[in-house]
């Protein structure tokens, strides 16, 4: 059987080497890995292990790192819209935030395709458990249990199907969103159907609640700062100076946290994060811990060699780099995701890729590892052949990526930019669009040269020495923008805009 299953891969990539017709039939319909998708809320990869960060002896991750050692780790992986809820409709349907209708957290996400409808149109159980953050029912699901909005930490309540209502239950958010999953795997272990279940974690979200044995971690320790958590944001832009994602300015409600009463304000960061980033990983290891029980109870059920385990985060999350907390800027622990798959005998254990992967990747990728045709309306690409240990060509050389709700939440501007392997170049245009409550802002540029100022420091934007390549990451940003059909035809101010800055 495992030499269909492999000859089986090669039909889905497009090979076929050495397969005859009654084989790929025969493969094609007995062996469809069953797939797993663990994701996480905000979870950083500075605060992974395996990624070998300046956290990576604090962040104690060891089951997540497992499934590294275990599988394949994407170096450069990243969101479009560095926020809950564009993000999750992005990665069900690969398509940007203004293809799926989801910008920001209140858009309505109804009746459009997602690899979870085409799955179970394709004969696979599925399951959605635990945060789903999207204004809309969940849609092709066998089965969904999810939280309402952001839901608790402690005795949560869940929208279930078949009742609509919301149903309390009693424990620890995640580890019931675990125990969820679970029976929703066991329920079909006598199924001749593969599953395709999506495990949604709440942690580590805001107020990076804990519970026992982890919630006294890190109590007689300190946890070293990022070199730039006191940025002053010197020679850059003025969004990122007016910014409210900054530690001092952290409200209560967002995480309780004792102050100082000093007007220094790295000293009251410095403080301040002490607290924050504590709490966040004592947050994180709780996920982790039930990751680690979802591997235990793969391997009890003699399950986990035909399953593709996925591990990822709904974005990343700033971790008083920059003086930041929280998302949604371009800039790189915002924008960058974990990204680990284990697929027993079939991914080579321990390896890693560096090419440029967006979460809009990940349904087409979902698709054709399970052997189904990628709708040709889906933005993303599959990475499926990377995971072979194989060389793609052609593959995308930057990532385009755009904020759209400006100053909205935390007063951040509205922009967009491209991601290149050593530059990024971000244009915050600074209009409202589609919002009525909020002024423009004066347009402005940043560009980073990642691989001399990889934490982002230095805004090289008008920099003589970097003229050409900043011509060539303006003319690359169009044609992203013109590929993905996100040309701002319907906004004439903006045109004016463009036409006056680029």
């Amino acid at each position: 059987m495992k030499n269909h299953f492999i000859c089986w891969v090669f039909v889905v990539l497009g090979a076929g080497v050495g397969c005859s017709n009654e084989e790929k039939a025969i493969s094609a319909s007995a062996v469809r890995p069953n797939i797993l998708f663990i994701m996480s809320d905000d979870h950083a990869v500075n605060a992974v292990g395996a990624y070998g960060k300046h956290l990576s002896e604090y962040a104690l991750t060891p089951n997540i790192d497992q499934l590294a050692s275990e599988g394949m780790l994407f170096e450069n992986c990243f969101v479009t819209n560095s926020i809950c809820s564009p993000s999750r409709a992005t990665i069900l349907t690969g398509k940007y935030s203004h293809k799926n209708g989801v910008y920001c957290l209140n858009q309505s996400f109804e009746d459009q395709p997602t690899s979870a409808t085409i799955l179970q149109q394709a004969g696979y159980r599925t399951g959605v458990f635990g945060k789903w953050h999207l204004k809309s029912t969940p849609q092709g699901f066998d089965d969904y249990k999810v939280l309402q909005k952001q839901g608790r930490y402690e005795n949560p309540e869940f929208v279930e199907k078949g009742t609509e209502q919301l149903v309390e239950h009693t424990g620890w958010v995640d580890d019931i969103i675990t125990e969820m999953t679970q029976h929703f795997i066991a329920e079909g272990t006598e199924s001749a159907q593969p599953f395709f279940v999506m495990c949604h974690y709440k942690s580590a979200h805001d107020p990076w609640a804990s519970r026992p044995p982890f919630d006294t971690a890190y109590q007689q320790i300190e946890i070293p700062e990022p070199a730039n958590l006191c940025d002053t944001y010197i020679d850059r832009s003025q969004a990122a100076r007016q910014t409210t994602l900054k530690l001092e300015m952290m409200d209560q409600k967002t995480f309780s946290h004792h102050r100082l009463d000093t007007q220094d304000t790295c000293e009251q960061r410095q403080h301040i994060y002490q607290q924050y980033v504590k709490a966040y990983l004592r947050s994180a290891q709780v996920m982790d811990d039930n990751v680690g029980k979802l591997m235990k109870f793969l391997d009890e059920h003699d399950l986990s060699e035909n399953t593709i385990v996925i591990y990822t985060s709904d974005q990343g999350h700033f971790l008083g780099e920059h003086g930041f907390f929280s998302k949604r800027f371009i800039y790189e622990e915002s924008m960058q995701m974990p990204l680990i798959v284990r697929y027993p005998g079939q991914i080579e254990s321990g390896t890693r890729r560096e090419e440029l992967i967006a979460n809009l990747d990940f349904a087409p990728t979902i698709l054709d590892l399970a052997g189904v045709t990628v709708p040709t309306d889906m933005q993303g690409v599959s990475f499926a052949e990377m995971l072979w240990g194989n060389k793609v060509d052609g593959w995308r050389e930057a990532i385009y990526y755009r904020y759209w709700q400006h100053l909205l939440h935390r007063n951040v501007a509205a922009h967009y930019g491209i991601r290149s392997a050593n530059h990024k170049l971000i244009f915050y245009y600074g209009l409202p669009l589609g919002q009525t409550d909020f002024e423009p802002t004066q347009p402005e540029w940043e560009m980073f040269d990642l691989k001399n100022d990889p934490q982002e420091m230095q805004n090289i934007y008008g920099n003589f020495a970097y003229a050409e390549e900043t011509k060539s990451l303006k003319q690359q940003l169009k044609q992203l923008q013109q590929h993905f059909d996100d040309t701002d035809d319907q906004y004439p101010e903006l045109q004016q805009v463009h036409q006056k800055y680029f």
